[in-house]
């Protein structure tokens, strides 16, 4: 910059001290909770806090094995929570890339650079063409400075800032509007300025957003309700079984010691201690899962809820746009070009057009557009006359808000008196430039209005030649001839549309939100393949309408246009309002408070601000919205097998529980000691959690819609069937009781061949909960190898049991035949192969839910 600066008046470095120490430094405060609230976050899960007061009273009841185990399971829980948690963090710390290193400012009266942290309220800032941003302020001088706001505002058109007339030559007495003003965050785009510190840190536009989080409160998990209720259900059903037991049992036998134990057998099969290390170990599994797809998870209970969601709020800047200018056509005075993926060359009548657009662009764009047309020139007019890399820059004529167009003159090589001048900018600023008559602005704005609705961005182009000696001040003075228009375009990710096309296959409302005009907006809406809606809501609209008016247009509109950060906040309420489960994805500080109050909160790790990362729930690391729907996928796959392993975790506990009740029912001594039901707990614990975890997905799962948020996880078709499942094992295993007493077989035998019975009932219910479609025989190749693990231990458990002499006493049991175990093995597959003829035979389900 070629200025005098002696009318930018900076301050001292004593002063900047006494700012820094009164404001602090330039960055937002880190909201990054403690080692020890992280701690407490995790034991306020009502599930874990259970099962920590289960380990508490196994330890006053004497049974440390299992107070030890379940101490082991919270310490597990709790380390893994951290470890993802501190694995986000690191990962989102590694994405900051909100504030610039480095910033030039005036300080005593010399130009200095610094650390941006270090700016303070009244610094001199100087900022070019590739700078972010540092802090917000107002501007004292510009050239052709072009800001991108769009992490502020969504719009993804540059802004152009300008000083505005100054009384006295003062700026400080300047009315500065957002024309005058620049903010924290956003890039500047082309040219050059400067600008007086106004606000830094948290005291910025940026800033206000991050500290007006924490007042947005963030919404619950579906699951976490649930298991809030379910928990104070069983508690309460569980302590008056107990009760039952040890008054029902030591009423009728006399001897109070043994009701005491049958009670605390009963407590042990009864006490829902797998629950939470299976919603952990899911949930951590399935964040490792997740990241394997390029999605960070920093709210393990976001996992579960994106499964459910049924609207999917779109920013359309940088999400589903690449966030980079492609030129797309080229329009000349009755032809058109269409620049697409299969254009081989330019025709000749096309290369002035062309070879203008580049002399109206710097040789080193950093403005997207710019680096666009440079591009398409390298690709097609390397080798030709049209291109002049070795050409001097000799006169600049910067954009203006009066005047929204460009012109750069050159001189060139071959002709030394005169200078080439090439025009861009607004098509209506190059109209005047080649002062059109009114009959052809009509025709061109015809046209401009016809690209415009497709979504284009419009650049006119023009040229003229002008001798050195007689160069004037305004370019408005030169004669132009009007070249033609150039389309240009964001264009769509790829991915998009067949993410899109998924996304309505799985029942999912897609909702664009965009600070874009309408026809941008709904341009790229038929693109993606939301073709069918053609309603829009601008953010004027919006803001006439109520929260109810809103509600009623939202079964209809799914494009909302020129929308502002409280705006989406209002959507966001509205759907949740509705009913609707929702996901929002964005990058913009302007989206973080909508990610903050949506269901779960999707950001982008690539492009997007600290700001927004910090309030959401996913991070796109890679930012690519197809992973959105995977994600999705996966969610309703980790959903659909927590179903499973539920219903496995009921079936499996109604014949121990039974069994657990039957003294205090009929009289006689225990059918199961605790050292039955720990055994049991050793199998049924990480089949639950580790083989149900990996299933695969059923071949529908994308076909079926949203589960309903009001609907349960244990529904009552649900438990209705599981407890079907268990009490036919059940009245199996008391048949069995009472024939063997009728046979007068021991107490210990029949202990022992029903204890079998159990076991391999466990291990046959293993197999028929896999799957809800397919048959064990076909589900079984493709499962992962721990089934085999677990049936291998339980069998080999099982032979140590029978064969060591310490072992049979300890559990009760007697010698038994090999016949009699083939037998109960036998039986016991029998009963729970039962329930595999639905499968085999395509009978109607019993649940109605799909996953």
């Amino acid at each position: 910059m070629n200025l005098n600066l002696q009318r930018f008046k900076g301050i001292s470095s004593e002063e900047a001290r006494l700012y820094l120490q009164k404001f602090g430094r330039n960055e937002l405060t880190s909201r990054k909770p403690s080692f020890f609230k992280v701690i407490l976050s995790v034991l306020a899960e009502p599930m874990l806090s259970i099962l920590v007061a289960c380990g508490i009273i196994y330890g006053m009841l004497g049974d440390l094995s299992e107070a030890v185990t379940l101490s082991i399971a919270v310490v597990a829980v709790i380390a893994l929570t951290i470890f993802q948690k501190n694995k986000s963090e690191n990962a989102l710390a590694a994405l900051r890339e909100l504030s610039p290193l480095k910033s030039k400012v005036i300080r005593d009266g010399t130009v200095i650079e610094i650390s941006a942290t270090e700016i303070v309220p009244n610094d001199i800032v100087f900022i070019k063409e590739g700078d972010r941003i540092p802090a917000d302020g107002v501007l004292a001088y510009s050239l052709n400075l072009s800001v991108d706001e769009s992490l502020l505002t969504g719009e993804s058109a540059a802004v152009s800032k300008e000083v505005p007339e100054q009384k006295e030559n003062n700026f400080k007495n300047a009315e500065y509007t957002n024309l005058g003003k620049v903010f924290s965050g956003s890039s500047v785009i082309a040219g050059e300025g400067i600008f007086r510190c106004g606000s830094t840190g948290d005291h910025t536009e940026i800033g206000k957003i991050g500290s007006e989080l924490e007042r947005v409160s963030s919404s619950e998990s579906p699951l976490q309700t649930e298991v809030k209720r379910f928990t104070l259900k069983f508690s309460i059903i569980a302590v008056l079984l107990c009760i039952f037991i040890i008054f029902g049992l030591g009423i009728r036998s006399g001897n109070w010691l043994q009701a005491i134990l049958a009670a605390l057998t009963f407590s042990m099969a009864v006490l829902p201690e797998e629950l939470p290390v299976v919603l952990s170990i899911f949930f951590s599994l399935g964040a490792w899962r997740i990241s394997k797809i390029g999605v960070l998870t920093r709210n393990l209970n976001s996992i579960e809820t994106l499964g459910a969601a049924t609207v999917l709020c779109v920013d359309k800047t940088g999400t589903l746009t690449e966030n980079r200018m492609k030129v797309r056509g080229l329009r000349i005075q009755q032809s058109f070009l269409e620049c697409n993926s299969d254009l081989k060359e330019i025709p000749e009548e096309y290369h002035s057009i062309l070879e203008f657009a580049l002399l109206a662009s710097k040789k080193d764009p950093y403005d997207p557009m710019e680096k666009a047309i440079l591009d398409l020139g390298i690709n097609f007019l390397s080798g030709t006359e049209h291109i002049h890399l070795d050409w001097e820059l000799e006169k600049e004529y910067p954009l203006s808000p009066k005047l929204m167009a460009l012109s750069y003159a050159w001189l060139s090589n071959e002709n030394s008196e005169k200078l080439s001048v090439g025009a861009k900018g607004a098509p209506e600023a190059i109209f005047d430039l080649c002062h059109f008559s009114q009959e052809q602005i009509a025709h061109w704005e015809n046209l401009v209005e016809e690209y415009s609705n497709q979504g284009f961005r419009i650049l006119g182009i023009a040229k003229s030649q002008v001798s050195k000696t007689a160069v004037p001040e305004d370019q408005h003075d030169l004669t132009f001839q009007f070249l033609g228009l150039i389309l240009l375009e964001d264009p769509i990710r790829d991915s998009v549309p067949a993410s899109i096309a998924q996304c309505v296959q799985a029942n999912i409302k897609v909702i664009v939100i965009t600070g874009d005009h309408s026809g941008t907006a709904r341009a790229v809406a038929k693109k993606i393949g939301l073709a069918n809606y053609e309603s829009v809501i601008t953010g004027d609209e919006l803001q006439k309408m109520s929260d109810q008016e809103l509600i009623s247009n939202l079964e209809t509109v799914r494009i909302f246009s020129r929308i502002r950060p409280h705006q989406k906040l209002k959507i966001v309420r509205c759907l949740q309002a509705k009913g609707e489960t929702v996901a929002m994805t964005g990058d913009g500080v302007n989206d973080a408070l909508a990610l903050q109050a949506a269901h779960i909160g999707i950001s982008m790790g690539k492009r997007g601000t600290d700001v927004a990362r910090q309030a959401s729930d996913l991070v796109l690391l890679d930012d690519n919205f197809s992973s959105i729907v995977k994600a999705v996928i996966l969610g309703r796959r980790i959903y659909a097998n927590i179903r499973k392993s539920t219903a496995y975790i009921i079936s499996v506990h109604v014949p121990i529980i039974g069994m657990s009740l039957l003294p205090a029912l009929v009289g006689g001594p225990l059918f199961f000691f605790p050292a039955h039901v720990l055994l049991m707990e050793l199998i049924i614990d990480p089949t639950c959690s580790i083989v149900f975890e990996g299933i695969e997905e059923e071949r529908n799962l994308l076909n079926s819609p949203p589960r309903n948020r009001s609907e349960n996880l244990i529904s009552f078709r649900n438990v209705l069937e599981c407890l079907l499942q268990g009490g036919f094992i059940l009245i199996v295993l008391i048949c069995f009781f009472f024939w063997g007493k009728s046979m007068f077989w021991s107490q210990e035998r029949i202990r022992a061949l029903g204890f079998l019975f159990l076991v391999t009932t466990n291990i046959g219910m293993m197999l028929v909960h896999l799957s809800t479609e397919k048959p064990f025989y076909k589900t079984l190749p493709k499962s992962k190898a721990t089934i085999y693990w677990i049936v291998g231990l339980t069998a080999f458990a099982l032979l140590l049991i029978f064969q060591l002499d310490f072992l049979r006493n300890l559990f009760g049991f007697e010698v038994i035949t090999f016949l009699d175990s083939l037998a109960s093995i036998g039986f016991g597959l029998l009963i729970c192969f039962v329930w595999e003829l639905r499968k085999i035979f395509q009978m109607p389900k019993f649940q109605t839910q799909k996953y």
